[in-house]
């Protein structure tokens, strides 16, 4: 075997499909043509004595000398990668491209004013954000589609690094005007006879205050549920309806306040993820501190 005629690009091709899984998706992604990237990897196969690839009804998966050489392999294409584009930049240390995700809330507070102050300090760098539910984000990392995002914590994977940013506690939102009539302790047995505003039980935050509603044994009184925060914040706006969701989606707000609501099941934690054996590059290195400073911030207001 002769390891010194190994193409570069083969090895980049190799790991789009151990990533992705998938022949046509990993040459869209590459634009390339399927039957070029097939070629691509019988040459690559050819080199080595094992199978990269074997069946598995009627996908392509990663053989267990596929996944070790993935392993070994991805880490050291980051380096080469990084090397070679501050190389082309005078060696400034913050270059190239950088994927971002987040879901809502997190997008809004933490990973756009992040991103601003990293395009503004790095003048080479560009950045790809993008809004996605905590499930969609998690297939994107582990795919190789992101480089990294902000999502709950309580998404506890193998797979991934967790770097925690902040705990907020979930809170009553709305004018000052709309929250007189409360105590001044805020519990969820507070809203037993109140008309609430939530987001719809396909987000993590909504199932937490249902489960605190039932450690606590009561009813929640639900006449609207909306799929974003930014819908919740626009309906706490009206005084129409008792809102409870996350403090810092309306921290820039200045017509709104929010009050902690006490409660084992209601908080969660903000954390940066990427995936295990991903280089780490000099952009995603400047991003976790930019978003360390952000949620710090945050943390103070």
């Amino acid at each position: 075997m002769n390891i010194h005629r190994i193409d570069y690009r083969l090895l980049r091709s190799f790991l789009v499909v151990a990533r992705i899984e998938n022949f046509v998706r990993a040459a869209e992604a590459l634009n390339i043509t399927q039957s070029a990237l097939s070629q691509q990897m019988k040459e690559l196969a050819s080199h080595f004595n094992s199978a990269l690839f074997e069946r598995k009804g009627r996908r392509s998966v990663l053989s267990e000398f596929g996944r070790d050489l993935l392993i070994k392999l991805e880490p050291l294409m980051g380096q080469v990668d990084e090397a070679l584009l501050q190389s082309m930049h005078d060696d400034k240390q913050v270059v190239g491209a950088l994927r971002i995700g987040a879901t809502h809330t997190y997008s809004k507070a933490i990973t756009l004013p992040a991103s601003l102050r990293l395009l503004q300090a790095y003048p080479d760098l560009r950045i790809d954000l993008r809004e996605l539910s905590a499930e969609r984000l998690i297939a994107d990392l582990m795919q190789g589609d992101i480089d990294i995002a902000v999502l709950p914590e309580d998404y506890q994977l193998v797979e991934f690094y967790q770097q925690p940013l902040l705990t907020e506690q979930f809170a009553l939102i709305g004018k000052p005007q709309s929250m007189t009539n409360l105590p001044k302790k805020l519990s969820i047995t507070s809203f037993k006879n109140i008309e609430l505003a939530l987001l719809n039980r396909q987000f993590l935050m909504r199932q937490q205050i249902e489960m605190e509603a039932r450690r606590e044994n009561i009813q929640l009184h639900v006449r609207l549920e909306v799929s974003t925060m930014g819908d919740l914040l626009e309906v706490a706006r009206t005084g129409s309806l008792a809102v409870i969701g996350s403090p810092i989606a309306c921290g820039r707000d200045k017509d709104l306040v929010s009050r902690s609501i006490s409660g084992e099941f209601l908080k969660r934690t903000a954390a940066l993820c990427w995936r295990k054996g991903r280089f780490v590059t000099g952009a995603m290195k400047a991003f976790q501190e930019t978003a360390i400073e952000i949620s710090d911030e945050l943390k103070h207001n």
